[in-house]
């Protein structure tokens, strides 16, 4: 069956723009989906940082839910460790009260931050991960009538509110271990290529082979994020994909910057001194199409979760409606 498509947006803020705009972007981008055929909209948490605006994804979740009618909305991700996880369960279940059946929750066992940054958050750090999970994961089981927590359980007569049909949970992850941890935990799974461009077929393979059946996943679904940009021409798309080719160059050399044009980036790209790693499926879009359907068959992935950043609305939306477009053209 042919992989289900999905949207993966950080609000990415560009030179000379707002953090404001950028989340209007996110908006605008959300309700222009709703239109097309894919599955998620999923926002992400970046904290201390001038590239993305998206830094409480809860929050989009439950504005973006409230101004589409067809997609799901989810976070990818929530990150765990910077929270308690009956505040994060409590999160999971309001979203799920507020919108059923349409909000999903990843959680990730990384910060989104610097140590500092991190630490400025308060949360317990990612050594706890596994047991915040399992918590999370018990309060939730609870709230939704489901699974009862146990007499003897330490959070008996601590309640999740409010009580809520129980919601979607996935795990993030971009390693072999964190792929195996989610499959034993019964959980959907979603590896960031972009994080570790060629690792996704081996991660599926072990959370395939580790997946117990849970309340949260009947059987394993496996999806994969990554970079992809789509145009009418290829030499249109190369140059739009400027801005993530040097954004990528310079967060490699510790610079979190905004976003630049595709003119400005381009410049910068044949200035730099290094080519930045190839790690966007970039082009024509049924060419996009087809190479992003043998990178799914390769790795088996049930799902893959696109992003595509551009310098302005009209040509991020057009990159999604052609990928939609040559997607479902695709036999």
């Amino acid at each position: 069956m042919k992989p289900v498509l999905s949207i993966l947006d950080p609000s990415p803020i560009f030179e000379s723009r707002t953090a404001e705009e950028a989340l209007q972007q996110t908006r605008d981008l959300a309700v222009a989906a709703d239109a097309m055929r894919y599955r998620s909209y999923w926002v992400q948490e970046h904290h201390n940082t001038a590239s993305f605006a998206s830094t409480v994804p809860e929050v989009l979740i439950a504005d973006l839910a409230g101004r589409t009618s067809r997609l799901t909305i989810g976070s990818g991700g929530i990150m765990l460790p910077n929270y308690s996880p009956l505040k994060v369960a409590e999160i999971a279940n309001t979203l799920s009260a507020l919108h059923p059946g349409r909000t999903e929750i990843g959680l990730g066992r990384a910060t989104g931050a610097d140590p500092r940054a991190s630490a400025a958050l308060l949360g317990p750090g990612a050594q706890s991960f596994p047991q915040m999970l399992r918590m999370m994961l018990d309060w939730v089981l609870d709230s939704s009538g489901h699974t009862a927590l146990p007499d003897d359980h330490r959070a008996r007569g601590i309640g999740a509110r409010p009580n809520a049909a129980l919601p979607e949970i996935w795990m993030l992850c971009s390693s072999l271990e964190s792929a195996a941890f989610a499959g034993s935990m019964g959980l959907k799974l979603a590896f960031a290529d972009f994080l570790n461009p060629g690792g996704a077929a081996a991660a599926l393979t072990a959370y395939r082979s580790a997946f117990t059946p849970s309340p949260f996943a009947a059987e394993p679904w496996g999806a994969i994020g990554l970079a992809a940009l789509a145009a009418e021409t290829d030499e249109r798309a190369q140059h739009l994909a400027s801005s993530m080719m040097a954004w990528t160059l310079r967060r490699a050399a510790g610079h979190f910057l905004p976003y630049q044009s595709a003119d400005a980036a381009r410049q910068y790209l044949e200035e730099a001194p290094l080519t930045p790693p190839s790690r966007a499926v970039v082009g024509e879009a049924s060419d996009v199409a087809k190479r992003l359907y043998t990178l799914a068959a390769d790795a088996k992935a049930d799902e893959l979760f696109i992003l595509s950043i551009t310098e302005t609305t009209a040509s991020r939306i057009e990159s999604y409606r052609l990928l939609d477009q040559a997607w479902s053209a695709l036999i």
